[in-house]
């Protein structure tokens, strides 16, 4: 356990760290049981390997100073009886603080534990689908377009693709040149909400041009978006509905 936390949670800029006095202030429990200082501990192995230190020596000065207490004794005749008892003495408060360390150890980690599950559930990407690529096809060639964010002149087929790593061949529309183009997948029509993108290169081939491009929309939830097709020679940009699902 010990070594988990000490290899565990690496620090090294020692962003956040708490003062050596908190630190030591921990260790010897000086500080409330909600203390920040706590959950920063369970989850920075450098700060757990100072706390370490500081516990132990707490530990080892308040056995030494337990010991030094010497118990008055009887008559000589007793000395042989007092000794075992205070070594049996000696012994609890031995096993008495390795259980308090071991008890530490134990809070610590369960609070580094419930710091690492609550910060992967709050700042972890959503997952969909495999990383496996999907191949996929988009034939716009009779489609109409939207150009532009206001234009909403013709109504248009809604376009389907996975939540997945996509290798997409589209079609593009009717009189479309060949050459460099990017498609882009975002929330928004005005593309400022992008999603996924990627470019290629388009070909004309029995009378249609089609583009290959690789989009990564695993982290995309599903519902609606729109695909851009950008033409690179003059930034030419149209917009089509599309359902991630």
């Amino acid at each position: 356990m010990k070594d988990f936390l000490l290899e565990t949670f690496p620090n090294p800029e020692r962003r956040g760290c708490p003062d050596d006095k908190t630190i030591q202030a921990l260790a010897e429990d000086r500080l409330r049981a909600d203390d920040s200082a706590r959950l920063h501990v369970g989850s920075c192995s450098e700060c757990y390997a100072e706390y370490r230190h500081y516990r132990l020596d707490w530990k080892e000065a308040k056995e030494a100073e337990a010991a030094s207490v010497t118990p008055v004794l009887g008559p000589n005749a007793h000395i042989s009886s007092a000794l075992p008892l205070a070594a049996k003495r000696q012994t609890s408060r031995s096993k008495g603080s390795i259980l308090a360390v071991a008890a530490s150890v134990l809070v610590i980690c369960g609070a580094a534990i419930a710091y690492r599950y609550q910060h992967q559930t709050s700042t972890s990407p959503v997952q969909i689908a495999s990383t496996a690529p999907v191949d996929a096809k988009v034939d716009l060639f009779d489609a109409p377009t939207l150009r532009g964010v206001e234009d909403d002149s013709a109504p248009l087929e809604e376009v389907s693709l996975p939540a997945a790593v996509v290798q997409l061949s589209i079609t593009l529309p009717r009189f479309s040149q060949s050459g460099q183009y990017e498609i882009e997948v975002s929330k928004d029509r005005a593309g400022k909400q992008l999603v996924a993108k990627g470019a290629g290169t388009a070909i004309e081939s029995d009378g249609k041009v089609r583009v290959r491009v690789t989009l990564d929309l695993r982290a995309a939830k599903a519902g609606a978006y729109f695909l851009a097709t950008v033409r690179g020679s003059d930034n030419g940009t149209y917009y089509y509905p599309l359902k991630v699902n």
